[in-house]
């Protein structure tokens, strides 16, 4: 018997042992009591030795059972258990593969608990400073300013309705039987060359901008490439420029600079009104200003390249969701206008298909290409290759084009319902521009309305509808980010009376 028994006072009426007169005192021993606090899961899908295993460990550790107590014969234990010995001693093994039982010849196995491993409640209150956050990782993991409640209009979200799950899957299949060697082990890290290859191809006919497939990265998320950026170009204490109003995830990702206000009319960001420091990077939205809605200006897209040029920046050009276009004609990417490697280009799939595929990519400048692509590969920012390779036939076959020419009429017949019916219920309360393109609009408010309490009253409605005010660094001008990309009619029309009446 250990030399910790437990002695217990048992009641006639609660004793196990029946047939003990009322108040007798027995001993259990601690190998007894062991099997009591063991719950086994015979049809689980850990084995019984395990469960065993992990549950004497944790009872250890937590202090419920002590250093030097005794345990029962793998036999005794088997049999109040209701397993075979075999099983016990499988458990009792993992424990003195850990050190956590001792055993001699002719004695009982003991355990030894180690004073660091038994976790008390009193130890745990008086450990040691818990690990912090660098500056860093308080930036990365602050949340967005214009996170709100809500999932119905909320922004970046296309209507998975529209998904084309068939064609996808008949692709994906295709990719499954037919990808093989190193394209599924950990070649073309930086993207398979199939899509590479379509995609250069696709994005000179549709965005004006030649690039070498060897200089595209495959990313997960137009994120994954800002970080990739900031942290190969960026040094403590380099700033740089983002618009203003602007896209909160940039913020976020270049948190750790210095983040000075690039200035937004209705021509764009306009770098004629920033100072003469030279910042490291320029990130823009071009095509369709987020959250703005508006085109930057040929000559202003001039001003901007030449002033990159002129002080060695890189202007990183957000390419989000130009294959929307409700007016005017098509202008070709900022990169398109690059002499000398002043601009890199990133795009995504994430409003065209679904954000859930995972799949976006960086149009490098050539002198940077190869540098870029091996720390893609150090920080592990690959995409997934099946998912590649349905993405290239899916472009390569037309399907992507086809796919694009549908939703795009869904979308926009949505967009000019919505901004209607805003018009209509709001009247001289809103101010909405038409539509260039995109799958989101600005609806501005009259100064001095509060748009947090506005966004809030209707997030709790279940609309997702951020503050404008929120886009901006600084102080910003009211209003709301609405998108209309899963805005059908009932939708529509709740919003616009809901807004009315707030407005009102």
């Amino acid at each position: 018997m250990s030399s910790y028994p437990w002695l217990l006072q048992v009641c006639a009426h609660g004793a196990r042992a029946s047939g003990r007169a009322k108040g007798q005192v027995f001993i259990i021993t601690e190998g007894q009591l062991l099997a009591e606090r063991i719950t086994l899961v015979p049809q689980g899908r850990v084995p019984l030795a395990e469960q065993i295993y992990r549950q004497i460990r944790d009872l250890a550790r937590h202090g419920r059972l002590p250093s030097g107590m005794a345990l029962p014969s793998s036999r005794a234990l088997a049999g109040q258990l209701g397993v075979s010995r075999n099983t016990v001693s499988a458990a009792y093994d993992l424990l003195r593969a850990e050190d956590l039982v001792i055993t001699r010849p002719g004695a009982v196995a003991v355990l030894n608990i180690p004073a660091t491993f038994a976790l008390t409640e009193r130890r745990v209150q008086t450990v040691g400073r818990p690990v912090s956050l660098a500056p860093a990782g308080h930036a990365l993991s602050a949340p967005l300013p214009a996170t709100v409640e809500g999932a119905r209009l909320r922004p970046g979200r296309p209507d998975p309705r529209l998904f084309p799950r068939d064609a996808w899957a008949r692709a994906l299949r295709r990719a499954g039987r037919t990808l093989s060697g190193d394209a599924l082990l950990y070649g073309d890290s930086h993207g398979l060359a199939a899509l590479r290859r379509v995609l250069a191809r696709t994005l000179a006919e549709t965005r004006g901008l030649h690039v070498d497939p060897e200089h595209l990265l495959i990313l997960p998320t137009v994120r994954a490439g800002l970080g990739l950026l900031a942290r190969c170009l960026c040094a403590d204490g380099d700033s740089v420029w983002l618009e203003e109003p602007g896209y909160p995830g940039a913020m976020q990702a270049f948190g750790t600079l210095r983040r000075v206000a690039l200035p937004v009319d209705g021509n764009g960001a306009d770098v004629s009104a920033m100072p003469q420091d030279a910042p490291r990077l320029i990130y823009v939205t071009p095509s369709h200003q987020y959250p703005t809605g508006t085109r930057m200006s040929l000559s202003r897209r001039l001003a901007l390249v030449a002033r990159a040029r002129e002080c060695g920046a890189l202007v990183v050009e957000d390419d989000y969701d130009s294959e929307f276009l409700w007016s005017g004609r098509p202008v070709p990417a900022l990169g398109a206008l690059a002499e000398a490697g002043e601009v890199t280009t990133l795009g995504t799939v994430a409003k065209s298909l679904l954000p859930g595929l995972r799949l976006a990519w960086l149009a490098a400048p050539p002198h940077l290409a190869p540098a870029l692509i091996r720390a893609q590969t150090s920080l592990g920012l690959m995409a997934n290759v099946h998912a590649q390779a349905a993405l290239a036939d899916f472009m390569d076959g037309g399907q992507y084009r086809r796919h694009l020419e549908r939703i795009s009429r869904v979308y926009r017949n949505r967009g000019e319902t919505l901004r209607g019916a805003l018009l209509a219920h709001c009247g001289n309360h809103v101010a909405i521009p038409p539509l260039i393109g995109g799958l989101h609009m600005a609806v501005r408010f009259a100064p001095g309305v509060d748009d947090v309490a506005v966004s809030t009253a209707l997030g709790q409605a279940g609309f997702g509808v951020p503050p404008l005010s929120q886009f901006y660094q600084g102080e910003g001008s009211p209003g709301l980010v609405v998108a209309f990309a899963q805005a059908d009619e009932m939708t529509t029309r709740e919003f616009a009376t809901r807004l009315a009446r707030l407005l009102a």
